[in-house]
């Protein structure tokens, strides 16, 4: 699967033809890249894991378009998400089994939305609709319901347009609990389009690269300052990347260190010499392992990336190693490799055990205030540390419990973890 790198974002490269065909065979979570994302993709981690883990990351700015040109690696198409969900149900309207769930728009735009595309389609392939109340992803209690709502609908797509980092972050954290959903496209205003709420810029505007510009003379007031102060620096960056000394952001802080306070230092437990003999003997059989293959186990990267990562070693003939090439792409940090590759055998013959915010630190997978923000929560709330992250959106369940396994086995019957 050719992919083209744009800052720290792997794009890749074929058609909406192409596209919809992947999504027919094998699903997936789609986002549209485009340079309003690139932008907050250098500064929001929560943004950049969401993104990280996107099945595809398709091009949605022919402004990218010409930039890839300039970095010597064209993308061969744009896909933007008002065009691609259209021709997605276009190809959908005769398979009865693919049905879509809209959530997004002010009120009543996302049902206005709902009529409008089934009247097109000539059936109902979009079955349910929900218009979210404003800072709705930071109301646990009305996400689960909007969860249950989708779920309760048996709808196989979730489009969801409530703008973005917010859709791809919300994705993200919830799709999980999704049982049916097969497909989720981030679509941004695109609810609005269809609801025919908002026009879209005239196709010539469009194919120059100019659409942006149609959108800032329509919400002049809103968009004034994502285009004309945030976007500005893009090009900086891509000049930058072009003479290969772009870095990629969300640098390792310095190291976590626990305060003394009994709520959150890291438990006091007497480890025998049989204990450590065993520990040591599991991380061993871990680390010995392909590096690609622990950082699937522990739920950092997915089979795809590792196929992709294969294969341009192939290309490449094997010059660049597999950490080298995940780094390089933005998919991991460096510091993470590190720590997996080369700290943790070394971890399970020490007799002193850390807290694990401490070692999630140390694998640059938390930074310090993220780290403080759950240990103040753990106070009030008395919750685990890991089990925080994960709701929260920072780790996956799987990467906590593989920590857990294998970095600080002590500490998995320990109420701080």
């Amino acid at each position: 699967m050719k992919m083209i790198n744009v800052l720290n974002v792997s794009i890749h490269n074929f058609s909406a033809a192409e596209l919809l065909r992947r999504l027919k065979c094998e699903g997936g979570v789609v986002f549209t890249t485009n340079v309003d994302h690139l932008m907050k993709l250098q500064k929001d981690r929560a943004f950049f894991q969401a993104y990280q883990e996107a099945n595809y990351r398709v091009c949605d700015s022919k402004i990218v378009m010409y930039a890839s040109k300039f970095l010597g690696s064209p993308l061969q198409e744009k896909i933007s998400g008002s065009d691609f969900f259209p021709a997605f149900y276009t190809y959908y309207k005769h398979d009865k089994d693919v049905t879509i769930f809209l959530l997004g728009a002010a009120e009543g735009v996302a049902e206005k939305a709902m009529v409008e595309i089934n009247a097109k389609v000539g059936r109902n392939i979009v079955i349910a609709s929900h218009s979210p109340s404003f800072g709705f992803e930071n109301n646990v209690e009305e996400c689960h319901k909007i969860v249950d709502l989708i779920n309760q609908s048996g709808a196989t797509v979730l489009a969801v347009g409530v703008g973005s980092p917010k859709q791809e972050i919300w994705i993200h954290k919830y799709k999980d609990q999704l049982k049916n959903i097969k497909v989720l496209l981030g679509i941004g205003a695109t609810i609005d389009f269809e609801a025919g709420y908002r026009n879209r810029a005239p196709k010539w505007m469009s194919e120059v690269g100019l659409e942006w510009f149609h959108r800032l003379l329509s919400e002049p007031q809103r968009l004034w300052k994502r285009y004309l102060l945030e976007g500005l620096p893009f090009f900086w960056l891509i000049f930058q990347q072009k003479l290969n000394i772009y870095q990629t952001p969300f640098v390792i802080s310095p190291e976590f260190v626990a305060p003394n306070s009994q709520n959150i230092a890291a438990p006091k437990t007497q480890r025998t010499e049989a204990s450590l003999m065993a520990e040591a003997q599991v991380a061993k059989q871990n680390t010995s392992k392909p590096i690609g293959q622990i950082l699937q186990e522990a739920g950092l990267i997915s089979s795809e990336q590792v196929a992709a990562v294969l294969q341009e070693q192939a290309e490449d003939n094997y010059r660049l190693r597999f950490g080298e090439i995940l780094a390089r792409r933005g998919w991991i940090k460096p510091e993470t490799i590190d720590f997996l590759a080369e700290h943790l055998p070394n971890l399970a013959a020490t007799k002193e055990k850390k807290p694990l915010g401490q070692y999630l630190k140390s694998a640059a997978l938390l930074d310090d205030d993220q780290i403080s923000t759950l240990l103040i929560e753990q106070r009030k709330t008395g919750k685990r540390f890991g089990e925080m992250a994960v709701h929260k959106g920072w780790l996956k369940a799987e990467t906590i419990d593989w920590f857990l396994k294998y970095v600080a086995p002590e500490l998995k019957s320990m109420s701080l973890v």
